[in-house]
């Protein structure tokens, strides 16, 4: 959590700096030397920040865990190695350059990737086309991932052996699978998750509960929701809700410590213990 939290105020402070390094640049042109550097730089670490952002969620998850550090150590290094770029442009030769915009690219491109399979297999999915979907897009997501570092280290050699518009139409075909694929399983998740949500009810939403009257003591069968004592008239609300995880998981009869829907640590209290409880006894409607 601590790790998520200084990942998440990084990207928030940066791009406040960079805003209003921005807005500064515009109103005082002559105040702030080396804006450019300064405000690509401050947007730089936005965006490597959030790259961090989203490996440390997956690892709170505990999924993953080796490769999200990967990942994180990549997108570290890939943002040293941009700075470096940016702030010492003037002392290197052109060479020294291009190597070390090959290097950020290459430690870049799978940090991207390690994020984006772990956000992936992170939801919970059912069925075997929602899990074939997935998997395909992980692939195909590793192909393009790929395709890009060895088009980083040997354009040259593709440049002379291989047709660059069938490049360009190839990696459009593996984008393109690849957005529709990170965007729709997101999707199917929620739909799946509303429709556990609605199906796993361990009672019905309409009760009779035995009860006892607390003003006159009197012992009757009431419907959950808007009712009244027969007795004496006394009006009594029921409201029956089981214990139910933030992401909406039923959490009856549920052992494990953390939900298996969103992996966030079930409360004490909302634990399962087992065994039969004390109390009103309900009858279904």
């Amino acid at each position: 959590m601590r790790l998520r939290k200084a990942f998440l105020w990084s990207m928030i402070v940066s791009l406040c700096l960079a805003a209003l390094l921005g807005i500064v640049a515009l109103l005082l042109p002559d105040f702030v030397r080396k804006e450019e550097q300064i405000l690509v730089s401050t947007v730089l670490f936005a965006l490597y920040s959030l790259l961090a952002l989203c490996c440390s969620i997956v690892m709170e998850k505990r999924r993953l865990v080796t490769l999200m550090w990967v990942g994180i150590a990549g997108a570290a290094a890939g943002l040293g190695l941009w700075l470096v770029v940016i702030w010492f442009d003037p002392l290197m030769d052109g060479q020294t350059e291009e190597n070390l915009v090959r290097a950020a690219g290459t430690f870049t491109t799978p940090a991207v990737l390690f994020a984006q399979c772990g956000l992936l297999l992170l939801p919970r999915l059912d069925g075997l086309w929602a899990a074939v979907m997935r998997r395909g897009t992980i692939v195909v997501s590793a192909m393009l991932a790929a395709t890009i570092v060895f088009m980083i280290w040997w354009w040259d050699w593709i440049d002379n052996y291989v047709d660059d518009e069938l490049i360009a139409r190839g990696m459009g075909v593996m984008g393109i699978l690849t957005a529709c694929g990170t965007v729709i399983t997101p999707i199917v998740w929620k739909v799946q998750a509303v429709h556990r949500v609605g199906s796993v009810d361990s009672i019905p939403s309409r009760l009779r509960i035995d009860i006892k009257c607390p003003r006159c003591k009197t012992q009757q069968q009431l419907r959950t929701g808007p009712a009244k004592c027969a007795d004496c008239g006394l009006r009594i609300t029921i409201d029956v809700q089981e214990p139910r995880c933030t992401c909406g998981y039923q959490l009856y009869r549920l052992e494990s410590e953390r939900c298996p829907e969103c992996g966030r640590e079930v409360p004490q209290a909302d634990r399962w213990a087992g065994g039969q409880t004390d109390g009103a006894s309900p009858t279904p409607i």
